[in-house]
């Protein structure tokens, strides 16, 4: 028990400073990729990227990342964060801060909880602040190496306050995710994401997201990764576009 305290306080102190130094792109943040499945005790990876956005964010960016977990038994904790620097002319323009705390604990070999907690800012869409609070469940229909179908949903918690205007708007959504990941060959797999979110008293208010990614190894532990990312929101704050896109192409190195 105190182990387990002492983890959990560990990750919640790791998702703290990840905050204070982190970034997103956009409404969306995908959490799921990325991840080593059957590592048991600490694991995650570094990344670089470089992507070039259009729609909201039509600028040039540098990206650092970083993921942790811990597995052990039937329960994983994941912590996610990020540093990204946007520029245009060779100036920074403005940066957004992540940071998306993550638990799982497996019920059955196909089924499991989760739970996550997350905090957002990004000028680029006007997102002064953003907290989500989350709890559902998860269906792996197949999983095996390389190989993975998956389907999630859960209620969230959404509160966020938007520049410039008064107050902090708090809804209920549901939050629902398909996720897919096929091996090509031997050191080289596609996966694919989607999420959706609507209002659960109001479904034509909703947020989706829909990403690829190509994973190619490089060595046993270095990865080349180029992916494209689509994000949607029905009704975003006035004067922000409906939809964003973004490519990225960087290196993951896994420990």
């Amino acid at each position: 028990m105190l182990r387990q305290r002492a983890v959990v306080g560990g990750l919640l102190a790791a998702m703290t400073v990840l905050l204070l130094a982190a970034s997103a792109r956009g409404t969306i943040v995908n959490t799921l990729q990325g991840f080593t499945d059957d590592t048991p005790g600490w694991s995650g990876a570094a990344e670089a990227r470089f992507s070039q956005s259009g729609g909201n964010t039509e600028v040039s960016m540098l990206a650092a990342s970083a993921r942790i977990q811990w597995l052990r038994g039937d329960n994983r904790w994941r912590v996610l964060g990020s540093a990204r620097r946007a520029s245009s002319g060779g100036e920074q323009i403005a940066k957004a801060l992540m940071s998306h705390l993550r638990h799982n604990r497996r019920l059955s070999d196909h089924w499991h909880t989760l739970a996550f907690l997350q905090l957002q800012q990004n000028p680029f869409i006007r997102l002064q602040s953003r907290f989500l609070a989350g709890l559902g469940l998860r269906w792996d229909v197949t999983r095996g190496e390389n190989r993975l179908l998956a389907i999630g949903a859960a209620h969230m918690l959404e509160r966020e306050t938007i520049e410039a205007e008064c107050g902090t708007d708090t809804d209920q959504r549901l939050s629902m995710f398909l996720r897919a990941v096929v091996p090509v060959r031997d050191g080289v797999t596609i996966a694919g994401l989607g999420f959706y979110q609507p209002l659960w008293t109001d479904f034509g208010d909703g947020r989706a997201m829909a990403g690829l990614a190509l994973n190619v190894e490089l060595t046993g532990n270095l990865s080349l990764q180029t992916g494209f990312d689509l994000e949607y929101d029905s009704r975003p704050a006035a004067g922000v576009d409906t939809t964003d896109w973004s490519t990225t192409t960087g290196l993951s190195l896994a420990f």
